[in-house]
């Protein structure tokens, strides 16, 4: 069947979160831990890197992790941090590569774009703006608005309703094996699977449709299954 769709997730998979973690961890260091040496810093990013999880803990429970292992003097009240956090963490989003060129191509052939993301509303929605992508989407469904989170079909459904398009006419974009690939293909979705550097789980029971390792794979895939549409 036709692909009509295509619903992308955001962090990791249109957004590089690594370098956007990178930088703010400077932003961390320059305003909690100025006077640090080299070898603290490099403590504090790690200790960072491994209570955030790629995004996937809950920040307050990250901000208590925090407290107790980073050398702070004066620890900040959660809503201090918290309120950092949100505020610095958007401006430190980068693009994937080609990301903007890519999604101007899937939109010159009529495709629908969509994005279902985990998060705040105010730290997903910054990230869009920083961007500056939210011209090529004709659908945001972000969970603390939705009131539900990826793998929940429900999440899915939404944004398919919002996109008028069936699951087997749409892809699924995403770096998450459970909450992105798996979550999609269990609505009918075909997942394809946005990784730059890990191998697929094969005792998993749900397999990616593709693998890719950068955004501009997707054009070809789409070509190829769409003849009489020329790569621009």
């Amino acid at each position: 069947m036709t692909v009509k769709a295509i619903i992308f997730d955001l962090d990791e998979t249109l957004t590089d979160r690594r370098a956007a973690i990178n930088t703010f961890i400077k932003r961390l260091i320059a305003r909690y831990f100025p006077d640090s040496d080299e070898a603290a810093q490099m403590m504090i990013a790690k200790r960072f890197k491994e209570a955030d999880h790629n995004g996937y803990r809950d920040k307050r429970e990250v901000y208590e992790m925090l407290v107790e292992q980073l050398p702070w003097v004066n620890p900040p009240k959660a809503e201090e941090y918290l309120s950092f956090f949100r505020r610095e963490i958007a401006s430190c989003i980068q693009p994937m590569d080609q990301l903007v060129s890519v999604l101007r191509e899937l939109k010159t052939w009529g495709l629908k774009l969509g994005i279902i993301t985990n998060g705040t509303v105010q730290v997903q929605e910054g990230k869009i703006h920083q961007l500056g992508i939210r011209e090529y989407f004709d659908s945001i469904v972000i969970s603390e608005e939705a009131g539900v989170k990826k793998p929940d079909p429900a999440i899915f459904t939404r944004a398919l309703s919002r996109l008028h398009a069936m699951p087997s006419e749409t892809w699924y974009v995403g770096d998450h094996p459970h909450n992105d690939v798996i979550g999609a293909a269990q609505c009918g979705i075909k997942a394809i699977w946005y990784t730059r550097d890990g191998r697929w789980d094969d005792s998993l029971d749900v397999k990616p449709y593709r693998t890719i390792h950068k955004l501009e794979q997707l054009i070809p895939i789409y070509a190829e299954q769409h003849e009489g549409k020329c790569i621009r």
